[in-house]
């Protein structure tokens, strides 16, 4: 990871690039490699049998995915750790159901027809036949410390997921991130030196003292300044908070401690710009291209 300097950002996709295109899916993440975007963020879970897939809900999620048939699903409680990847695999994405609350949002998203819910290993073939200089691979492992039965215990996950990267050339390139604390303990346990990135959300009702999130380490300060020197005294490679969780302060805090902040979900050009503006090291981002531009027309550099 690198702390940038001022007025200079890393781009990350978020999902590929779900404001353009249907998220989590190849084709996705092959636009970013066309438009020049050389990071991204994604998801990782784990299917009955192991296999690490690229899909951000726990839950197949009704508005994003297909049957067999090419109906929208109507069960809102089909659980990916429930289903082998053969299973999974009978499911399709590539299109958002434009209806729905969900789809809403994003009524200019394109849609790519059927497609298959891609394992890890086929998104690290496409991004190793697209290495560059200033590709970072952000992989955000899923799993919640309040709910049973969704993934596998957190050592098993980070133990699986390490090792489908390490088959490939593309270790350096990795930072894991999660919001549930304990599974970047276990991969600091599995090897000190992996680039780790601390999330955090909805700072005033996930985070405080000894909460599960944290993996229950103390949190004394009550509007969570200190979290950015906890997250140094851990052996964080970076922040990254929610866009709304955040201000400048917080962010001089952060680099104070030598820990970029990454922020996430910023989409809205005038949440780019403040962004920007309080010093963030990296934005997450559903529409990179946008981003792109804004910061060509301002004047910010860029990687």
């Amino acid at each position: 990871m690198i702390l940038t300097k001022p007025n200079h950002i890393k781009i990350y996709g978020h999902r590929g690039a779900r404001g353009d295109l249907p998220e989590n899916t190849l084709e996705s993440f092959k636009y970013l490699f066309e438009n020049k975007i050389s990071a991204y963020e994604t998801d990782i879970l784990l299917t009955k049998d192991l296999i690490p897939v690229v899909y951000h809900d726990f839950r197949l999620n009704p508005a994003l995915t297909k049957d067999s048939k090419g109906n929208w699903i109507e069960n809102d409680d089909i659980k990916i750790f429930d289903l082998s990847y053969d299973q999974l695999s009978k499911f399709k994405i590539g299109s958002i159901d434009k209806k729905s609350k969900y789809g809403r949002r994003f009524d200019n998203q394109k849609s790519l027809g059927e497609v298959n819910i891609p394992r890890l290993s086929d998104l690290l073939k496409l991004t190793s036949n697209n290495i560059s200089e200033d590709l970072i691979i952000n992989l955000e492992i899923k799993s919640t410390p309040v709910e049973d039965n969704l993934t596998p215990p957190p050592n098993v996950m980070a133990n699986l997921i390490i090792d489908e990267v390490n088959k490939t050339e593309l270790k350096d390139k990795v930072i894991y991130s999660s919001f549930d604390w304990r599974v970047l303990r276990e991969i600091k346990n599995i090897d000190s030196k992996i680039s780790r990135g601390y999330l955090t959300s909805e700072l005033k009702g996930k985070i405080y003292d000894k909460s599960p999130w944290l993996d229950f380490m103390p949190l004394y300060d009550s509007d969570s300044r200190e979290l950015p020197r906890l997250i140094k005294t851990l052996g964080g490679e970076a922040w990254h908070p929610k866009r709304k969780d955040i201000d400048k302060d917080m962010v001089r805090i952060s680099h104070e401690e030598g820990l970029p902040v990454n922020v996430w979900t910023v989409n809205e050009k005038y949440e780019m710009l403040r962004m920007i503006e309080y010093g963030v090291d990296g934005i997450i981002t559903d529409y990179p291209l946008r981003l792109k531009k804004l910061c060509e027309k301002e004047g910010v550099d860029w990687f």
